[in-house]
């Protein structure tokens, strides 16, 4: 069967022999040329180490003296002592020159595929287009750059690979709980701006459920032509994910596997002598008009003693003992495919153990993934996706994601260097060695990773589930219809314990803190199921110049999701795990939601001559999340593209034109994510009520309804213009767009009168994103060098248009207003460091001109900020404050990426970066007070202001906490976190086939990695894309690993 399959790829390689082929991409190679003539043999195969059937052997000057290989890639030519050179072409690659030496009588030749981007197939919505055919924007990954590196997440993994796309870190990476989000052409929204994630079709899954080592394809739909046919969901874009499926071939066996060393990407300075840090906290006493703490007998005690007894007088960096150096990850994957002429299969499994940067954040996972299709008859196909997945982590990584920053937070900043973690000697664990600061702290960090239990993890399971069949009952139409379920469960069970602290002494352990604590099992549980059902049918139809495809379709959509919540006191026997072995019944809590969409879709594509073409999009859809008569919505795209390069009139420029064509778009998009399950209706609460001087019970209205809540609707405009230069050496994209986003939902004041504080939603807010994209490669050869360069670029401006008019919306440091960006910085300035008697003299004058100038914000002394009069009216008060920066998000991201093949080494390199970026960094870690039991970071005790260095300082004078008029919100704290990072380098081998077949193996590829190698930036923080979180560090990961397939 696979040799009449390749019958006719056989024959299109001999019409090709006698075609005229260019000289791109010769590569030299030397065969065995024996004394007389003889026969000489060898393969033919494609970069990816698959055979190249049908491919044309011939004599350089004698193309009748030709061969062709089999379908194994194996050929045998006899040819003549004076010949010098061979050549080998096949279709769709470039042709192979072979110098012929005296050395070996064999040959294995390596073609490389000359199919350009152009004719790359892009999966988009219900069904794949060439790329040269979109009329809407639409970026596709390579998800080459995801196979040899460690990537465990996807949404990590992404950043600088697609223009416009935006990967933001609220939270760190902790293991299994990675806080990565991913933007589509920046915040449309003032609520969730998320992207729609399908995965073969299914919605509902996460990205970072998804093993990168399992995905074939990546396209992200960016405008509303490429987007409208998903409808409600594509407001913030889509991105599609297919899974790897088989092919008709032999069963092949591949296993990929990598080990990962860990380490902090950057640490934070802190002062770690005790000594300097009790005379610093002293001194901020003193400053402030305080008495100081710590007695100079103690500071110099500390300071003579601490190198002899380390346990006694300890100088601890708590981050030396949060933090692993280095952590060590194991990434493995076996992947088994292959197929026939009426099955293919793709089945693979993942394991991941990551013991986490920081202790007690371990992180277990097992996945399994199955692509099954059956070829019942030629109109009949059936199959099968299944995937899931079993991971368990540590409870105190369970405890991180819920509690943001407790673990590092408190471990690394919450604490002081004056502390023994642990002393070998008794098996015990310390607490504050210095007893002048024992009332203030005597908090070991370590105690939060042993709040909980750790013989008892928090698992978490997935599995789902996709029917499909597909019917071709005529010729050019296809229907397909599938059905989906998706199941997830987590269960978090956590037992309380504890342990005494002390303190060490040369007379012996001391108790500080008395371990017992009140035991309890605690348990939470949550589950989600949600299921689907899809019917579409396409039909394709060519009339002379003339193509056409016409794709209907309807979906049903339900989702269900409950938790539940319990915990019961005083253990019978602390190890047991039966929730029945608490005494005494604590809080017991549950809810659950569920919510229901049917849709129908259609699609028309035209293609008139490959010049013209049109594409239009509808979708309706149906939502229980909305009162009736308000559920459902439409949403209509219709794009266009003109491939200006087909025109008669450009056939001058094609010596140097591959591709040229312009497109442009309109349409609308909706977002039903921005509301809860039952805004539309009114919400009832149990409530005590007082009749006849009784207490009786009742419900009491907790929530003002909303009955006319619908959709927020996008409206997007995108012109584009694709291109492809010499030979297609250059190709790339330019994109400009409009994205107006309307009816978002926004709060309204409740009627005085109504007595509740939970306000009614509407639709009222609006906001505009506008911006362009720039896409663009370059990929050629110099001799066996064969390298591409590509960059990638999205600049986006955000500007709420429609909000409450002129009233705004403050939450700390950021504002919401009409004309500006959402959660746009508003701080009050600084104006100077008062340095000197001229600076005291000038804060004199503003007094003199209005005694009540500091009533608001206190009057500066020398080393104190003195803020500015932003509004000029001779009063420093909260209207001072000024919007600051383009709000949380940076306005600029970019990537390069570099590759490099030579023989059988390959190189890479990519760089993501992102401009026009300011965060506001003032929490534990970096603020311009003391705080007794805190740490204190260097920079700012080294450089802040001081009589002996009034000039040079770059910080003002340390207070202690008590007055903080130095630690207010202000610009100080704003701070630019633009920033270039090197993504990943690395550097594979693929080896040579002759020496791995040998060993019966048909690829081996070793590769080392190394990411996040550095990071050029001015953010003081651990991490510019963390942001103000002082939560789970940035790590860089230096990784081996190899391919190898049988």
């Amino acid at each position: 069967m696979k040799r009449l399959i390749a019958l006719p790829l056989i024959l299109a390689a001999g019409l090709q022999s006698a075609m005229p082929q260019t000289d791109d991409s010769i590569a030299e190679m030397h065969v065995t040329l024996p004394a007389s003539a003889r026969v000489i043999t060898g393969t033919v195969t494609d970069t990816a180490g698959e055979p190249v059937t049908g491919a044309v052997i011939s004599v350089n000057g004698k193309p009748e003296v030709s061969a062709m290989a089999d379908i194994d890639g194996a050929f045998s030519i006899k040819i003549d002592s004076r010949d010098t050179k061979l050549n080998i072409s096949a279709v769709g690659y470039y042709p192979a020159s072979v110098n012929v030496s005296k050395s070996k009588d064999t040959v294995d030749a390596v073609l490389k595929s000359s199919m350009s981007q152009l004719d790359e197939v892009i999966v988009v919505g219900y069904a794949t287009q060439k790329k040269v055919d979109l009329t809407g924007a639409v970026s596709s990954v390579n998800t080459g750059a995801l196979e040899d590196r460690p990537v465990t997440n996807v949404t990590n993994a992404l950043a600088g690979l697609a223009a416009g796309l935006t990967v933001t870190n609220s939270g760190g990476n902790t293991p299994g709980y990675e806080s990565q989000s991913i933007l589509v052409r920046g915040q449309g929204t003032l609520n969730n701006s998320a992207p729609l994630v399908v995965v073969d079709g299914m919605t509902g899954i996460a990205l970072s459920d998804i093993n990168p080592q399992d995905i074939e394809n990546i396209s992200i739909l960016k405008d509303a032509a490429s987007a409208a046919i998903y409808g409600s969901r594509a407001a913030n874009g889509v991105i599609l994910i297919t899974t790897r499926h088989g092919s008709e071939r032999a069963p092949r066996v591949t296993y990929s596997g990598n080990v990962s060393f860990e380490t902090v990407a950057k640490r934070l300075n802190l002062v770690t002598d005790y000594a300097d840090f009790m005379e610093i906290q002293n001194v901020a006493l003193i400053v402030n008009g305080q008495a100081p703490r710590f007695s100079q007998g103690k500071i110099d005690e500390w300071r003579n003693d601490a190198g002899r007894n380390p346990t006694i007088y300890p100088n601890t960096d708590w981050q030396d003992h949060i933090y692993r150096n280095p952590s060590v990850v194991q990434n493995h994957n076996l992947t088994v495919t292959g197929g026939t002429a009426n099955v293919d299969y793709n089945l693979s499994f993942g394991y991941i153990n990551n013991p986490g940067m920081i202790y007690y954040t371990d992180y277990e996972r097992y996945q399994l993934r199955s692509n099954i299709n059956v070829r019942i008859k030629p109109w009949l196909s059936i199959g099968t996706n299944l995937f899931g997945f079993l991971d368990s982590n540590n409870p105190s990584s369970e405890n991180a994601a819920e509690g943001g920053d407790v673990i590092f937070g408190s471990g690394a900043f919450n604490t002081v260097p004056g502390m023994t973690l642990y002393d070998p000697a008794t098996g015990l664990y310390g607490g504050i060695q210095n007893p002048e600061e024992e009332n203030v702290s005597n908090f070991n960090p370590y105690r939060r990773q042993w709040f909980y239990d750790t013989d008892y993890p928090t698992k978490t399971k997935r599995g789902v589930m996709k029917l499909y069949a597909e019917l071709r009952p005529a010729k050019g139409l296809t229907v397909r219809g599938s059905f989906a379920c998706n199941y997830w469960e987590r269960n978090v069970e956590q037992h309380l314990t504890d342990r005494n602290l002390y303190r060490f002494t040369f007379d012996g352990p001391v108790l500080l803190r008395d371990g017992s604590v009140r035991t309890y099992i605690r348990r939470y549980n949550y589950k989600n199921f949600f299921r689907s059902s899809e019917l579409t049918a396409d039909y394709s139809i060519n009339i002379s110049r003339l193509n056409a495809t016409l794709l209907a379709g309807m979906s049903q959509e339900y989702n269900k999701y409950d938790q539940d919540y319990y915990i019961k006191y005083d253990l019978v026997d602390p190890s047991l795990g039966a929730i029945d072995a608490g005494m005494t019944n604590g809080t017991i809590t549950g809810n659950y939601n569920e919510w229901a969409m049917r849709s129908y879709f259609g699609r028309l594509n035209l293609n008139w001559d490959n010049k013209y073409l049109l594409e239009a999009n509808l979708r309706a859809d149906g939502s229980s999340k909305f009162a009736p008569g308000h559920r459902w919505g439409y949403f209509p795209s219709i794009s266009a593209g003109w491939r200006i390069s087909q025109e008669h009139f450009m056939e001058g420029a094609a010596s140097w034109l591959d591709h040229l064509k312009l497109r442009a778009s309109y349409g609308s998009l909706g977002n039903n994510a921005t509301t809860s399950y039952y805004m539309y209706q009114s919400l009832f609460a149990t409530a005590n009520y007082i009749l006849n001087g009784n207490i009786a019970g009742g419900l009491a209205q907790t929530v003002l309804a909303n009955p006319n809540l619908t959709w927020e609707k996008t409206y997007m405009t995108n012109i584009g213009i694709d291109f492809a230069f010499l030979h297609n050496r250059l190709t790339g994209s330019v994109d400009i767009y409009n994205k107006d986003t309307k009816g978002i939902l926004i709060s309204l004041p409740a009627p005085l009168e109504h007595g509740t504080s939970i306000v009614p939603n509407r639709n009222a807010g609006e906001v505009n994103n506008k911006g362009f994209e720039l896409d663009i490669n370059w990929s050629d050869r110099i001799g066996r060098v064969t390298y591409n360069v590509g960059f990638n670029m999205g600049f986006v401006n955000n500007k709420v248009t429609k909000f409450q008019g002129d009233v705004s919306s403050i939450s700390g440091v950021y504002k919401t207003q009409e004309g500006r960006p959402i959660n746009q910085l508003y701080v009050i300035t600084v104006d100077r460091i008062v340095r000197d008697q001229a600076d005291l003299d000038y804060v004199q004058k503003l007094v003199d001109a209005n005694p009540d100038y500091f009533a608001t914000y206190q009057r500066p002394e020398l080393g104190d900020f003195l803020y500015r009069d932003a509004n000029g009216d001779g009063t420093l008060d909260t209207d001072d404050r000024v919007e600051i920066g383009h709000g949380t998000l940076p306005r600029l991201t970019y990537g390069f990426s570099l590759g490099l093949e030579w023989n059988n080494f390959d190189f890479s390199v990519l760089l993501q970066g992102t401009g026009n970026h300011q965060v506001y960094y003032n929490n534990q870690a970096f603020r311009f007070v003391t705080v007794m039991g805190q740490s204190l970071i260097k920079d700012i005790t080294d450089n802040a202001w001081t009589p002996e260095n009034p000039y040079g300082s770059r910080y003002p004078i340390l207070r202690n906490s008590a007055n903080s008029k130095n630690n207010i919100a202000s610009d100080a704290f704003v701070h630019n976190a633009a920033y270039l990072r090197c993504k990943n380098i690395q550097l594979g081998y693929n080896v040579p086939q002759k020496i791995t077949r040998r060993f019966y193996v048909e690829n081996l590829k070793i590769y080392t990695s190394i990411d996040n190698l550095f990071t050029i930036t001015d953010f003081p923080g651990l991490d510019p894309e963390i942001g103000a979180t002082v939560g789970y560090p940035a790590v860089r990961q230096y990784s081996i690993g190899l391919n190898i397939t049988f």
